[in-house]
C-alpha cells in the first residue's frame, strides 16, 4: 500500500501543474488578466479540483477496503445477527421434519403390525431409537387381575427384578392421564400423587411416561428411562412421545381387534371351542410334524349319547346348556398342546400331539367319567337317567399314515363303541374288523 501512495502523489503534481499552464495561458490570453492575478487565481482553482478529486478517490477506497471489516457498523452487525437466527431456525426447521419423516415411517410400521408381542418390541425399538434412549418399559393387564398393570415388555432392566411389580389402574397418577392423555415427566410430578412404586420407577432411571389408550380407557403405561447423554428431555421430545405412545395405542386397539376377528373365525360360537376349519389346518400341521420328527399322534372324535332324545324333550336351549358344559369339562382337562374342536352338532373331537395308544386311552376313560359323573340340567330324561358321551380313538402311524385316514379310524372306533352300548371308548386298534 506504501509504494502506491508514493507513485500517485508526483503524478497528481504533474498533472496539476500542466492543468494550472494551461487554465493560466487561457485566461492569460483571453481575458488579458495580470500575471500577478491570473497566476494564483490559476493555482487555486486547480488545487480545489484535485483536491475534490483526490478526496473522493480516497473516500472510495476506503470504503471499499472496509466494506467487510468494519465490525462497529451497526447495519453490518444486525445483517450478521439476522443471518445466525436464520441458520438457527433451518436448523430447528430440518430437525423438525427429519422427526416427523420419522414418526410418519413409524406410525406406517406399527399400524401394520397385527402381532401384540412383535408390535411391542417394534414399538420399543422405535421409541428407544428416536429418543435417544436405552431403557423402557410397556405395563399391560395381567390375567390375574385387569385392574393391575405388569410390566410385560422391557429393554434396558433385568426381568427378574419387576416380575412381582404391578401398578394398580386405580392410583391417583391416572386420573391425571384421564383429563389430558399426554406424556409427563416423573420429576415434574407433584409429590403427593407418587407413591413407593412410582418412586422405585424413579430411582431405576424412568423419565417420561404415557397412557396406552383403548377405547378410551387407559390400559397401560409406556415408560422411558434417561436419555443417553444424560440430558433433560425437551417440550418437543415430550410431544413425540406423546405422539409414539399415541400411534401404539391406535396399533394396540388395531392388533386386539385383530385378534377378535381371527379367533372368531376359527371359534365355536356356542362353546368357544376351535372350529372344523381350524381343526382341518391344525391336524394337518401335527400330522406333518408327527412324520417329521416320529413321534405318535392321537385323535380322539366323541359324540353325545342319545342327544337327539334331550333336545326335543327339554328344547334346544337346554341342549345349547348341556353342550357349552360338555365343552368346558373338555377344556379343563386337556393340556395347553392340544386342541379341542366341536366338529358338529353334538360331536367333539380331540387332537393331541405326540400321544400313543395307551395315553390317549387313559386321557379319554378320565374324560368319559368325567362327563358321567357330571349333573346335567334334568338329565333324567335319557335313557338310563345320565348325559353320557361315547368316544372313539386311533393313532398314528399305529393305526393310520395319513391326515384322512385318522379322521375315518377314529370316527369309525366312536361309532363302533355306540354299537357296543355307547358311553364307553373305543380303540380303533382293538375294535378293527
Amino acid at each position: 500500500m506504501k509504494m502506491k501512495k508514493e507513485n500517485t502523489l508526483p503524478w497528481l503534481a504533474t498533472v496539476a501543474l500542466c492543468l494550472e499552464i494551461l487554465i493560466f495561458f487561457i485566461i492569460y490570453s483571453i481575458f488579458d488578466f495580470p500575471v500577478f492575478i491570473g497566476l494564483p487565481s490559476t493555482a487555486v482553482f486547480v488545487l480545489a479540483v484535485v483536491w475534490l478529486g483526490f478526496n473522493k478517490f480516497v473516500k472510495r477506497k476506503y470504503l471499499k477496503r472496509h466494506a467487510t471489516e468494519d465490525d462497529d457498523n451497526p447495519a453490518d452487525s444486525n445483517l450478521q445477527e439476522t443471518n445466525v437466527e436464520l441458520q438457527n431456525v433451518t436448523r430447528v426447521m430440518r430437525k423438525q421434519i427429519y422427526d416427523l419423516h420419522n414418526l410418519f415411517e413409524v406410525s406406517i410400521n406399527l399400524t401394520s403390525i397385527l402381532e401384540p408381542q412383535q408390535l411391542l418390541r417394534s414399538s420399543m425399538l422405535s421409541i428407544i431409537g428416536q429418543l435417544r434412549s436405552n431403557q423402557a418399559m410397556v405395563f399391560l393387564p395381567g390375567k390375574k387381575d385387569p385392574n393391575f398393570i405388569y410390566p410385560i415388555y422391557a429393554k434396558g432392566f433385568s426381568k427378574q427384578q419387576w416380575e412381582q411389580f404391578s401398578i394398580s389402574l386405580e392410583d391417583p397418577l391416572f386420573k391425571k392421564f384421564r383429563k389430558k392423555m399426554i406424556a409427563m415427566n416423573l420429576r415434574e410430578v407433584d409429590k403427593g400423587l407418587l407413591n413407593e412404586k412410582w418412586l422405585k420407577l424413579i430411582e431405576n432411571g424412568i423419565r417420561l411416561i404415557a397412557p396406552i389408550i383403548h377405547k378410551r380407557q387407559i390400559k397401560g403405561i409406556i415408560a422411558l428411562g434417561q436419555k443417553m447423554n444424560q440430558e433433560l428431555f425437551s417440550q418437543s421430545e415430550k410431544e413425540i412421545f406423546s405422539l409414539l405412545t399415541h400411534f401404539i395405542s391406535v396399533a394396540f386397539s388395531n392388533s386386539i381387534l385383530y385378534q377378535k376377528m381371527e379367533l372368531s373365525s376359527i371359534t365355536d360360537k356356542l362353546t368357544g371351542l376351535y372350529n372344523y376349519r381350524f381343526f382341518k389346518k391344525r391336524l394337518y400341521d401335527e400330522m406333518l410334524r408327527a412324520k417329521r420328527y416320529k413321534h405318535s399322534l392321537s385323535l380322539i372324535f366323541f359324540d353325545a349319547d342319545n342327544f337327539k332324545n334331550y333336545n326335543d324333550t327339554l328344547g334346544h336351549p337346554a341342549g345349547d346348556r348341556a353342550l357349552k358344559k360338555i365343552a368346558e369339562l373338555v377344556k379343563s382337562s386337556i393340556r395347553k398342546s392340544d386342541i379341542a374342536v366341536r366338529y358338529g352338532g353334538e360331536e367333539f373331537c380331540i387332537i393331541l400331539p405326540e400321544e400313543d395308544i395307551k395315553a390317549a386311552r387313559i386321557f379319554g376313560e378320565r374324560l368319559r367319567k368325567k362327563i358321567e359323573d357330571c349333573q346335567f340340567f334334568k338329565e333324567e330324561v335319557q335313557p338310563g337317567g345320565k348325559l353320557t358321551v361315547s368316544l372313539g380313538e386311533a393313532t398314528y402311524p399305529e393305526d393310520a399314515e395319513s391326515m384322512q385316514d385318522l379322521i375315518d379310524k377314529a370316527d369309525a372306533a366312536m361309532y363302533q363303541a355306540k354299537n357296543l352300548g355307547k358311553n364307553r371308548t373305543c380303540l380303533y386298534s382293538e375294535n378293527a374288523t
